[in-house]
């Protein structure tokens, strides 16, 4: 395996010149890397990672902060920043903190990239509070967040317009006809859920429809958790024609039980889903929902990342539009 003092002694120049070539810290005259250029691609010499990022004091590292693996939303997310990365040689070192219990507990698990030496850190952070993002923020510049809004970190944050989405669930399901409209939310702990929440309820006003508030259940964020609610939420026996889910992890689980019930969908039930994850052309029927540009915000966000982080110039956008997505699982009140 060719050495630095390989290519040196082939392009006749010092070992530190080549060093200084490939770290790319310090001069070196154009003809200088040119034989070194050539020197390289001869011997086939491929540099050191560990050594050129000690030169360099960079890892090529970007972490990723996730508050959960369950479900195929972050999956998406790590899929899309993954390949994003590859595309600029650039690795990813991920951080579940689907234990912590608290903002301690997710500061730890920031702590814990933050001492693998990343470059950069990507989060996941509806649950996070504002001020503890900002606080975060100050201790490690090259930050950005995903699914989250917050003027104090302006220029750092990447999101889907939620309430938007809520208003188009809304219009979805007047425009079918429906009235009587039963709702399970995301965790309305989280700042997306929230927004996705009102948007709903604030298009339906204006569309001269009220959803009572026992209409009204909050969701879940495991399976586990999501299921047992999903079957105690039928044990209601509402009085409703459709149901719009927060989250299409939720509307998987409604219709599998409607099904275990007998309840047709759509012709007894329209069920509305909200995210399009992976699964959802293929639940049975084809699930109706909300398009989110999960993988496009995960992109955006990871190139911004690499412009502050590696003073690049990629181009990026902060919001994104959620669009409706309409396949089977609802239908007109007929």
């Amino acid at each position: 395996m060719a050495t630095v003092k390989d290519v040196a002694k082939l392009a006749g120049v010092g070992s530190g010149t080549v060093s200084r070539y490939i770290s790319g810290n310090g001069s070196v005259s154009a003809k200088a890397a040119e034989k070194i250029e050539r020197a390289i691609q001869q011997l086939n010499y491929r540099p050191n990672s560990m050594a050129r990022s000690l030169s360099s004091r960079r890892s090529d590292l970007i972490g990723v902060w996730v508050p959960s693996l369950e479900g195929p939303y972050y999956h998406m997310i790590i899929r899309a920043v993954e390949q994003e990365l590859r595309l600029y040689n650039k690795h990813m070192i991920l951080a579940n903190a689907e234990d912590a219990q608290s903002d301690a507990d997710r500061r730890a698990h920031f702590d814990y990239l933050v001492n693998r030496d990343c470059d950069g850190i990507l989060m996941s952070c509806s649950l996070q509070g504002t001020f503890e993002l900002a606080r975060t923020s100050e201790h490690f510049a090259n930050l950005v967040l995903l699914n989250h809004q917050a003027d104090a970190l302006a220029g750092r944050c990447f999101f889907i317009d939620h309430e938007l989405g809520g208003r188009l669930a809304a219009r979805h399901l007047a425009e079918l006809g429906h009235e009587k409209i039963a709702v399970i939310t995301g965790r309305l702990s989280a700042q997306d859920a929230r927004q996705r929440h009102g948007g709903f309820l604030d298009e339906m006003g204006k569309l001269g429809h009220s959803i009572p508030e026992n209409y009204v259940v909050e969701g879940a964020f495991s399976y586990a958790a999501a299921e047992r609610l999903v079957s105690a939420f039928l044990d209601m026996k509402l009085d409703c024609s459709a149901v719009f889910c927060g989250n299409d992890k939720v509307a998987m689980l409604l219709l599998s039980e409607l099904y275990n019930r007998g309840i047709s969908v759509p012709r007894d039930v329209s069920v509305l889903g909200y995210d399009d994850v992976d699964f959802a052309a293929y639940t049975a029927p084809p699930l109706s929902t909300i398009h989110a540009p999960i993988e496009e915000m995960a992109r955006s966000a990871c190139r911004q990342l690499l412009n502050l982080t590696y003073d690049m110039d990629l181009p990026f956008q902060e919001r994104f539009e959620p669009s409706l997505c309409v396949r089977r699982s609802t239908a007109a009140l007929g």
